[in-house]
């Protein structure tokens, strides 16, 4: 269940309940790479939910669109937007950024959390599917440990505030790309954006009963638009 834009967090930790289940919500984890939509290849296969609706979006290919072939290819501010992991450690070697906002953009460097699902405590590729079946909470808690970030859970406090840092809603923000006057409709383009799906965890949350709530509470959505109803599939032809 994804969704939004992030650029950057303070690393640290979230405080929870003292009847909760904590862990660390630092946005890169310790040695985390980006490596790119290469390594989201569940998500970004054909016919994966996710990966569809991701690449209708302008997110996909705003570099491309809006910096590709221009002055402002290279321009550091521009690339803070229209890029990911500027100024960032990047698993190929002498890149400067990955063009487009890429998962990753929004879920942190994924090298990490990508080890967890290909060979989760080194035991093969199958291991974590295993644990997602038998406890599919703690399959997204060591995901959160290993640095995978989702807005209105373990990141900024709501989808909006990470939209935020590269949109706004006003012509007189201060933070306004000087070269467009477009602003956005927040619920808008939550919509459009939107490209959570239910999976395995969002089935078990609906089954949690007030104490179960509480000692996960860390891991469960914050944000009241996550609980919102999920968009509509296509129809298949």
């Amino acid at each position: 269940m994804f969704g939004g834009r992030m650029m950057s967090f303070l690393l640290g930790g979230i405080v929870v309940s003292v009847c909760s289940l904590g862990f660390s919500t630092s946005n890169i984890a310790i040695g985390a790479e980006y490596s790119g939509n290469s390594g989201c290849k569940c998500h970004m296969g054909k016919g994966c939910f996710e990966g569809d609706e991701y690449k209708e979006r302008l997110h996909s290919n705003t570099w491309e669109k809006r910096l590709k072939d221009t002055p402002d290819a290279e321009n550091p501010d521009c690339l803070k937007c229209h890029a990911t992991a500027y100024g960032e450690k990047i698993a190929e070697v002498g890149k400067k950024y990955l063009p487009n906002v890429q998962c990753e953009a929004c879920h942190g460097a994924g090298s990490e959390y990508n080890k967890v699902k290909n060979n989760y405590e080194g035991k093969g590729k199958d291991a974590f599917k295993e644990l997602l079946k038998k406890d599919p909470f703690m399959a997204r808690k060591v995901q959160y440990d290993a640095g995978l970030i989702v807005a209105g859970i373990n990141g900024p406090a709501t989808v909006k505030e990470q939209c935020l840092k590269c949109h706004w809603e006003s012509k007189d923000d201060k933070n306004k790309c000087p070269k467009t006057d477009k602003v956005m409709d927040y619920k808008d383009t939550f919509k459009k954006d939107d490209h959570r799906d239910e999976d395995e965890i969002d089935i078990a949350i609906k089954k949690l009963s007030p104490e179960e709530k509480k000692k996960w509470a860390a891991i469960l959505p914050k944000d009241e638009i996550l609980n919102s109803p999920l968009k509509p599939k296509k129809k298949k032809d």
